[in-house]
C-alpha cells in the first residue's frame, strides 16, 4: 500500500467495491492512510440504481468531511453535479468504459457500440461522446480496424457535441488517451 501511495504521490487511498442486483446497488468503501496503514473511515451504501449519482455525491461528501477538507462552492457543486439524469445511458457508458479499458480491437468495437447506445439514450451526455472519441483515438494508436470514412463522418458530430455544457467531466478523459500509446 505504501509503494502505491508513493507512486501516486498521495497519502490516502480510497478502496471499495460495487455490487449490482436488479435495480439495487451496494457500495462498500473504505478510506485508508497508506503511510500508517490505518483505516480513516469505512461505510456501506445501499441505494436504488436510479440514484447512482446521489450515492457517488454522498460518498464524496462523506470522505471530504472525514478528511476535514474545506470545499469551495465550486468543488461542492462539482461533487453534487450529475453528468446525466438517464441511468440507462450511464450504465451503457460504464459498460463501454469496461471494454475500452481492455485496449484490443475486439473490445474497442464493443466499447464503441456501448458508447453510441449511451449517446443515443441521452444525446446531451458528454461522457458518452467522450467515450466515442476515446475509442477512435485508441484505434488510431492500436491500428484497430475502424474505417477512416466512418471516423471522418463522425468528426463534425463529435465536435458539435464536445461543445456541450456538460463536457466538464469529459475533459478529464483526455488524459486517459495517453494510455493508448
Amino acid at each position: 500500500m505504501r509503494q502505491i501511495a508513493s507512486e501516486l504521490g498521495v497519502t490516502n487511498i480510497l478502496e471499495g467495491s460495487v455490487q449490482k442486483a436488479n435495480d439495487e446497488v451496494h457500495v462498500n468503501v473504505q478510506l485508508l492512510n497508506a503511510l500508517t496503514d490505518s483505516h480513516l473511515w469505512a461505510d456501506t451504501f445501499d441505494r436504488k440504481l436510479t440514484d447512482v449519482f446521489g450515492v457517488e455525491s454522498e460518498i464524496a461528501k462523506t470522505i471530504a468531511d472525514t478528511l476535514r477538507a474545506k470545499l469551495t462552492g465550486r468543488e461542492a457543486a462539482t461533487l453534487s453535479a450529475r453528468p446525466t439524469e438517464n441511468s440507462a445511458a450511464h450504465e451503457l457508458y460504464l459498460k463501454g468504459r469496461f471494454f475500452w479499458n481492455k485496449r484490443d480491437a475486439t473490445d474497442l468495437e464493443k466499447a464503441l457500440v456501448y458508447f453510441q447506445q449511451a449517446a443515443k439514450e441521452d444525446p446531451n451526455y458528454a461522457l458518452a461522446w467522450s467515450g466515442i472519441a476515446d475509442v477512435y483515438v485508441c484505434c488510431l494508436f492500436l491500428a484497430a480496424p475502424i474505417r477512416l470514412m466512418h471516423i471522418r463522418k463522425q468528426r463534425k458530430r463529435l465536435t458539435r457535441r464536445s461543445r456541450s455544457t456538460r463536457i466538464w467531466r469529459s475533459r478529464t478523459q483526455l488524459s486517459g488517451n495517453r494510455q493508448c500509446i
